[in-house]
């Protein structure tokens, strides 16, 4: 068989091949440099560059103290895209998603909305509250990526249900906070604090689980249970609750499988800062497992950075 490139090669004269090559590389030149087209998503919690308003100097004070950004709204995104055939404009908007976390594999159950601090009053007295009671707590790695701070929380499990009203929600970017209770009237000292603990309750789990690479130890005690039918390991029932206990579990809300990881980990994160080492040993002096997996779970909080 003949080779082509061989012959065509060799049918072509020098200068032409030469002038060839020459042309090839000059166009290749012209063509424009390739450059990245990358913005900054965390730019999008940020005020805007020429927003001079007291929230928004408020936000960029915040930042500046604590690395967190400070949200007032859900909506972080609102870009004009054009206008349809009717002539209206259309917008692309992103808001704030808690029930999105990277890497889930299903969907959250609950859905969100938010009613708004309506004063700038408002908004600095929650935003006190926050600097002064819940981010002592918060420090190191698990200091939140944001905070979205709000009047009302509701929180609907579906389309028929009437919706409750916590204190606190959080996935891996951001964490939501009702500010109602210290808007409603002034509140003591005491109540502050309480508050402050039902907030920090409501997403320990959620800031461990942040970091769940640091509680390999942890894992490893109930590692060959996780997520397992209880019938796989002999049980023709739900394990009794000092089975589960015996077997490092404090709760599980499945009929028919152990907790998963997540599950596990956030009970415990929840259990170390509810209580003492020696409220612990009360309660759960004749479960070893237990204490030692809590005890593992209270060094890595506080490796973290949290602040008992």
């Amino acid at each position: 068989m003949i080779n082509m490139m061989k012959l065509s090669k060799s049918l072509l004269p020098t200068g032409l091949l030469c002038c060839a090559m020459a042309a090839v590389l000059a166009a290749c030149s012209s063509e424009d440099a390739l450059t990245p087209d990358f913005k900054n998503p965390s730019e999008n919690f940020m005020p805007a560059a020429d927003d001079q308003s007291a929230e928004a100097q408020l936000r960029r004070q915040f930042f500046g103290e604590t690395g967190s950004y400070l949200l007032f709204n859900d909506t972080i995104q609102r870009q004009l895209l054009g206008t349809d055939i009717n002539g209206q404009q259309r917008y692309f908007i992103e808001t704030v998603d808690l029930t999105y976390s990277v890497g889930q594999s299903g969907t959250m159950n609950s859905t969100y909305s938010f009613t708004l601090l309506e004063t700038q009053e408002q908004r600095q007295t929650v935003t006190d509250f926050l600097r002064q009671y819940v981010l002592p707590h918060l420090t190191g790695r698990l200091r939140p990526y944001s905070w979205l701070l709000c009047n009302v929380i509701n929180s609907y499990a579906n389309s028929y249900s009437a919706p409750s009203k916590p204190y606190s929600v959080s996935n891996q970017r951001c964490i939501a906070v009702a500010g109602n209770f210290l808007i409603q009237r002034e509140r003591t000292d005491a109540q502050k604090e309480q508050l402050a603990q039902r907030i920090l309750n409501g997403v320990v789990g959620q800031l461990a689980a942040n970091n769940s690479s640091a509680f390999s130890e942890f894992f490893k005690f109930s590692a060959s249970y996780y997520s397992i039918d209880y019938s796989r390991l002999g049980y023709d029932d739900r394990p009794s609750q000092a089975d589960l206990y015996r077997l490092g579990f404090l709760s599980s809300t499945s009929i028919s499988s152990f907790p998963s990881m997540t599950t596990d980990l956030g009970v415990y994160a929840l259990l170390v800062i509810q209580n003492t080492d020696e409220q612990l040993a009360a309660r759960y002096g004749s479960y070893p497992i237990i204490l030692e997996k809590a005890a593992v779970v209270r060094r890595v909080m506080t490796d973290l950075g949290y602040v008992f």
